[in-house]
C-alpha cells in the first residue's frame, strides 16, 4: 500500500512545480504612465508638462517685484489662431464654447438694444451717454463747438429705438454722417471728429 501512495505523491509535485515555473515566467504587468513619470521624475512635485500642441499654452506671469514677468500666450488681440473655437461639454447633449466670444475681446462689437423714452426730451449727447451704459465707455467732453453742437441737438424720434445692433453702429447712427466715431481704447472713451466732407462727395459722386 505504502508504494502505491508514494507513486502519487511523486506526479503531483512535478505538476506543482511545473506550474510556479509557468507562473514564474509569465511577464509582470507593463507600469502606467503615471509609474512611468514618477520613476522618470523622482521630485514630481516640481515638475511640469509641456503641452501637446506647440504654440497653444499659456505662460506663467509671476509676481512681484522681483518676480520676471512673461506674456501671456496666445494673445487673442495679436494672433490669429488664438480665434479658433474651443468647446467643452455642458451636457449630456450639449456642447459649449470655450473661449472668449468677439463682443467680449472688442467691446464696440457688442450688442446694444436702446430704447430712450421720448418722456426724457433727449439731447444727442442723452442719447449718446445712454446708449453707452454699461459698456464699459463713456462719452468725452466737447473738444470745440461742433461736437458741443452735436450734443445740444435733440435726438430724432428715429433714434429713440435703436438695436439690437453693434455698438460702434449705433454710436455711428446716432452722430450721422457728418461725423466719424473715435474710440480711446486706454481711456475707453467715445469722442467724434467732423468728418472729411470731400471724402463725403466723392464716395457719393457717381461720375
Amino acid at each position: 500500500m505504502y508504494p502505491f501512495q508514494k507513486t502519487r505523491v511523486v506526479p503531483l509535485a512535478f505538476f506543482i512545480a511545473l506550474l510556479a515555473g509557468c507562473a514564474h515566467q509569465q511577464p509582470s504587468q507593463q507600469p502606467s504612465e503615471s509609474e512611468r513619470l514618477a520613476a522618470d521624475y523622482p521630485d514630481a512635485e516640481k515638475m511640469a508638462l509641456a503641452g501637446n500642441k506647440k504654440g497653444h499654452h499659456a505662460r506663467v506671469v509671476a509676481t512681484g517685484l522681483d518676480q520676471p514677468t512673461h506674456d501671456v500666450e496666445p494673445d487673442v488681440y495679436r494672433d490669429r489662431n488664438a480665434s479658433r473655437v474651443e468647446v467643452m461639454r455642458g451636457g449630456r447633449y450639449a456642447l459649449v464654447t470655450a473661449n472668449a466670444t468677439l463682443q467680449q475681446r472688442n467691446l464696440l462689437e457688442q450688442t446694444v438694444n436702446v430704447s430712450i423714452p421720448a418722456s426724457m426730451s433727449p439731447s444727442v449727447g442723452d442719447g449718446l451717454r445712454y446708449t453707452l451704459q454699461h459698456t464699459g465707455y463713456s462719452l468725452c467732453a466737447p473738444q470745440g463747438e461742433p461736437q458741443q453742437m452735436l450734443y445740444s441737438r435733440p435726438l430724432p424720434a428715429a433714434h429713440f429705438r435703436l438695436g439690437p445692433m453693434p455698438l460702434r453702429e449705433a454710436l455711428q447712427v446716432l452722430a450721422g454722417s457728418a461725423f466719424e466715431v473715435q474710440a480711446d481704447p486706454i481711456a475707453r472713451t467715445i469722442c467724434y471728429q467732423v468728418r472729411d466732407q470731400r471724402l463725403i462727395e466723392e464716395t457719393g459722386h457717381d461720375g
